[in-house]
């Protein structure tokens, strides 16, 4: 019987000998494996925070890139610089002004700052006129990127002078513009909407659209506390009908 007994307790201590062993080689291959899994885990991690980093670094410059475009734009129409800001657009841009589109970088923009702004002085900045203040809503600066980073649509506010010249062709009116007058001017505040696409060859940035959106007008000069709003009447003729008139007039919606 003892002999019995003697080889049952082998046996049993085998068979744990055997579990165990085989439990530390398990936990072992687990644990090494983990250990290889790890450093690819966190090498994906960093992959992916730098990529996010990048993304942001892009958009961001981007983003800086579109302010300075338009602070170019307002640039130069307060210098009366308005054959240079043709330059801002693509040869395909159209604008949106006063009830009219003008197409082409070299017909209708050209014709609309070369031409209509420069004759009426249109673009210098003005502080808003008294009791024409918009809420924040109304003039706030928004920008907007595609995903692919090639092109944005942006909206800045905007409080500038305003004018076109006399349509009387009296001798007294000719004469007046010879020196800078016969011109109607205004105060005009409201926002640019832009949509602009990036070159992919130098990496600048172009305006394929801009929309004059106006808010409000008002007969007023700096210096004055008060001001009264005006009317001023979209186009009604195109060119060359209108020398300075847009291609196509906007039909009211």
């Amino acid at each position: 019987m003892s002999i019995v007994k003697s080889k049952t307790v082998n046996v049993k201590e085998q068979t744990n000998s055997n579990r165990r062993s085989f439990l530390w080689k398990a936990g072992a291959a687990m644990s090494a494996g983990l250990a290889a899994a790890v450093p690819g885990m966190a090498k994906t991690s960093n992959n992916e925070q730098v990529d996010r980093l990048s993304r942001q670094v892009t958009r961001l410059e981007n983003e800086q890139a579109i302010r300075a475009l338009h602070s170019t734009y307002e640039n130069l129409l307060d210098s009366g610089r308005y054959r240079e800001i043709t330059d801002l657009f693509t040869d395909d841009a159209e604008a949106i002004f006063n009830g009219g589109i003008y197409r082409g970088k070299d017909r209708g923009i050209n014709r609309l700052y070369g031409e209509h702004f420069s004759a009426g002085m249109t673009g210098k900045k003005m502080l808003p006129a008294p009791g024409f203040q918009f809420e924040q809503e109304q003039h706030q600066e928004t920008i907007e990127i595609s995903e692919d980073g090639l092109s944005a649509s942006a909206r800045f506010p905007y409080s500038i002078q305003a004018g076109a010249p006399m349509p009387d062709d009296s001798v007294l009116v000719q004469m007046a513009r010879l020196h800078g007058e016969g011109i109607r001017q205004w105060w005009e505040g409201g926002v640019y909407e832009f949509v602009l696409v990036k070159d992919e060859k130098d990496g600048s940035w172009k305006i394929t659209r801009l929309e004059h959106r106006v808010l409000a007008r008002a007969d007023y000069k700096p210096g004055r506390s008060q001001a009264n709003p005006v009317a001023v009447a979209p186009f009604d003729k195109v060119y060359p009908g209108e020398p300075t008139g847009p291609d196509r007039l906007i039909t009211p919606a």
